[in-house]
């Protein structure tokens, strides 16, 4: 009994170290240097994130459920491309009003990416007690479209105010590492075709995630603190939405 609690508790901070360091990643995608493909980079990266919540949960899902569990609703890559073609130049002239913004939404990105990951995360597995899993009784766009609905409306504060802390303390290492992505994405120019996308992400990964280490292992600490009401009021909301716990009784 120990040996399995300690096995279910490491494979429960290593799911929670993949969260933090995907939440981090997303995050980054306002800095990299490259316009065009913020949008690309961030569904990347969340879709990979919902690959390994699935294998720390010993879930497998189809590729059809991990795009639908990983899609943002909004205009998706075109409405960003054209968005971005059209700031981008303006980047240039406006670069301390920019600068400031590019931080504010790398900060909301976080703070949104692990609040989608870890309701993703719950929706895997359930609360336990005899309780299904929310995919066990919901198909995975259903679950996609509550989750994102309950992000939407919850409040961000608790995380988001351990985000920015977090991230004050950590510029230079974000900076570095968005610069070492946008490198290897710069040989692209501009083409936005996920396989290359995904390709020139490899190339730098390994370095990547040893540039962000201490950010993760800073933020982490700082989510430790918040206080896990708030997480217990969003698996709430997402049961509520759901009908997981009416017809689970």
């Amino acid at each position: 009994m120990g040996e399995r609690q300690e096995t279910v508790q490491a494979a429960g901070a290593a799911a929670q170290r993949g969260l933090v360091t995907h939440a981090v990643l997303v995050g980054l995608t306002p800095l990299i240097p490259v316009p065009v493909l913020d949008d690309v980079v961030k569904g990347y990266f969340r879709r990979r994130l919902v690959r390994a919540l699935a294998a720390s949960a010993g879930r497998a899902l189809s590729d059809e459920d991990v795009s639908a569990l990983a899609a943002e609703g909004g205009g998706g890559c075109l409405r960003g491309c054209v968005v971005q073609a059209v700031v981008y130049p303006l980047k240039k002239i406006f670069r301390k009003v920019f600068f400031f913004l590019e931080w504010k939404r790398a900060v909301d990105l976080t703070s949104q990416t692990y609040h989608f990951g870890y309701l993703t995360a719950y929706a895997m597995t359930g609360a336990g007690e005899g309780r299904p899993a929310p995919l066990d009784v919901r198909r995975a766009g259903d679950v996609a479209a509550a989750i994102e609905a309950v992000c939407r409306e919850a409040p961000v504060k608790p995380v988001e105010t351990a985000v920015g802390a977090t991230f004050r303390q950590s510029r230079r290492v974000l900076s570095g590492a968005a610069g070492l992505l946008g490198q290897s994405l710069r040989r692209l120019a501009g083409r936005a075709d996920p396989s290359r996308v995904a390709e020139a992400i490899e190339e730098v990964e390994p370095q990547e995630e040893r540039e962000i280490e201490p950010v993760v292992a800073r933020l982490q600490r700082s989510l430790a603190a918040v206080p896990d009401e708030h997480f217990r009021r969003l698996r709430q909301q997402l049961d509520a939405r759901l009908g997981v716990q009416e017809e689970s009784r």
